[in-house]
């Protein structure tokens, strides 16, 4: 086997794996939580939970955003300037945003429904997710997968520890929600200021009017671009909650949550994937990359339909019966996803040439269309109105970025029209014919046992994941 095959199996192995353990201890936590928190202090934390992953967005001003243009046109220590600057920029973008926020905290308070001590501890584990994210991208775009596994895998684990510690014993009197918040706030905050040290030290250097320019050039579009991808996933959870109350909010943001696996896996795969793409892109390697495509595409088509079709046990297993409702949401919100992944290749084509304005705008009219739908379908069908909703917003996204790649910018995209069109057809009938066949379950699980031989298959004839 070729070095770089064997290179990527390697970074692939642990970039999945690293999912895998972390939704594994999700799925095995699940029942612990769900019944330590109940339905309406699950979705006090599904409250926190989006609220406070917009926040990130504007604390760390997507500097993470620079970390592959920069590996193209920077090596060595300027590198590593470049980063430190970058990095400035978070952490003072951070502290300031928070020294506001405390300014204004009894408003903003009252307008998200939190107290005053969980929007402390929002601020807190925001600032520490900033620093951590940047260090988890930069192992990952430098291949180094061990390293990203690790870290990610611990402070998932001392997140769980963490919580249980807390709702169970040290926080017992509280409410239930607070302990789990600061749970999993703790090993981010810590998390984060090891790397913010670690690479400010390594650069060296804080202010270059040049880096400066460059950083921000790139990362404030994607602020927007962020910030709309943030409140595609949590708008329709913030507003089921306004409409229908906390119970419905917790169901729904379990069904996301659940549904989350997917988004997790195309995301890990994804950022395995962009490094050796950049580099078939370079080598004009045309014939190779729409191979390896095909082998992605259809490795991500196959999980999608057996993660649909094994769901349903594997939720009334893993919750319990106050959640299993969210079982007819979840193939809706995969569909959603699986939009998504496709859209990711048209934009790591913008990415490359730096198109990160046309990212952004895409982006942010795919929210505002996501909010108008929500704002209709919710009052009309409920939470199934809003995970259609989701649907409905990622196709659009996808359409937007694929006119970009193939119209706007002035290079040759790699990908015909049609290229996705048969798997993404595949993944739309399996998900109708899941809610035909629900209570079959020979069937059901029949079709997701083929779709994993079918994944077992191409990989061993390839002897690779791509």
């Amino acid at each position: 086997m070729r070095s770089d095959t064997k290179k990527l199996n390697q970074v692939v192995f642990f970039n999945l794996l690293g999912p895998v353990i972390l939704n594994g201890i999700n799925f095995f936590t699940i029942p612990i939580f769900t019944r330590l928190l109940g339905t309406e202090n699950y979705g006090v934390y599904t409250i926190y939970a989006s609220y406070q992953a917009i926040l990130v967005i504007f604390m760390g001003l997507q500097t993470q955003a620079i970390i592959a243009p920069t590996s193209i046109y920077y090596n060595g220590e300027n590198r590593d300037k470049c980063f430190s600057n970058a990095l400035t920029i978070s952490l003072l973008s951070s502290l300031l945003l928070s020294a506001v926020i405390g300014v204004f905290i009894m408003p903003i308070s009252r307008f998200t429904g939190l107290s005053v001590t969980m929007i402390v501890i929002m601020l807190l584990h925001s600032i520490g997710m900033v620093g951590a994210q940047w260090a988890l991208f930069k192992f990952t775009y430098d291949k180094q997968a061990k390293t990203n596994f690790f870290v990610s895998v611990g402070i998932a684990v001392s997140g769980v520890l963490l919580s249980l510690l807390f709702i169970q014993g040290l926080m017992k009197d509280e409410k239930p929600y607070l302990g789990y918040a600061l749970g999993h706030a703790i090993p981010y905050v810590l998390a984060g200021v090891v790397f913010f040290v670690y690479f400010l030290a390594k650069g060296k250097s804080f202010f270059s009017k040049k880096e400066w320019a460059f950083c921000l050039a790139l990362c404030l579009p994607i602020v927007f671009h962020g910030l709309s991808n943030t409140l595609l996933h949590q708008c329709d959870k913030v507003m089921i909650q306004k409409f229908m109350g906390d119970a419905s909010a917790g169901i729904y943001g379990f069904a996301v949550s659940f549904a989350n696996v997917m988004n997790i896996i195309f995301n890990a795969l994804n950022t395995t994937w962009v490094p050796f793409y950049h580099d078939d892109i370079k080598e004009n390697r045309k014939e190779q990359l729409k191979t390896k495509t095909k082998n992605y595409v259809f490795l991500y088509t196959c999980l999608s339909i057996g993660f649909i079709m094994a769901m349903p046990e594997v939720v009334k297993l893993f919750a319990q019966s106050d959640f299993w409702p969210s079982i007819k949401l979840i193939p809706i919100l995969v569909v959603g996803t699986y939009f998504a992944f496709l859209y990711t290749f048209p934009v790591n084509f913008e990415f490359y040439y730096k198109k990160t304005k046309t990212i952004a705008i895409g982006t942010s009219l795919a929210c505002v269309a996501n909010i108008l739908l929500n704002y209709f379908l919710i009052q009309q069908f409920g939470m199934i109105g809003a995970a259609v909703a989701t649907l409905l917003s990622y196709a659009l996204l996808y359409l937007f970025h694929l006119f970009i790649a193939k119209v706007v910018i002035k290079e040759e995209y790699h990908y015909p029209y049609k290229f996705f069109y048969l798997y993404l057809a595949v993944v739309i009938l399996f998900a109708a014919l899941f809610y035909f066949i629900i209570d079959l379950v020979w069937i059901r699980w029949t079709i997701f046992l083929v779709a994993a031989a079918l994944v077992v298959m191409k990989i061993f004839k390839n002897k690779s994941i791509f």
